[in-house]
């Protein structure tokens, strides 16, 4: 069954590729409550960590690094954020 009220958000996510612009996203709510510090995310072939967000307000944002070797961490959990992103 669909949820056809399901609701998005814009977030701009900046230090994607190390670029200090932001990449201005929708995200379900439904994976904002799962959004925290130091979780994990791949975009890209590329591995990146949450280090601070603001999901509230009018300027949303998640403030993100790249993790060279995210082989060494495989106790973090993984969020599917840009593979759900419209």
């Amino acid at each position: 069954m669909f949820n056809y009220l399901e609701q998005v958000m814009p977030v701009r996510i900046f230090g994607l590729f190390g670029l200090h612009h932001g990449l201005e996203i929708e995200l379900k709510s439904q994976l904002t409550d799962s959004i925290k510090e130091e979780v994990f995310f791949d975009y890209k072939d590329r591995c990146y960590e949450i280090q601070s967000f603001s999901l509230k307000g009018a300027r949303r944002y998640i403030n993100v690094r790249q993790i060279p070797n995210p082989g060494l961490y495989p106790s973090k959990k993984r969020l599917p954020i840009l593979s759900t992103a419209s």
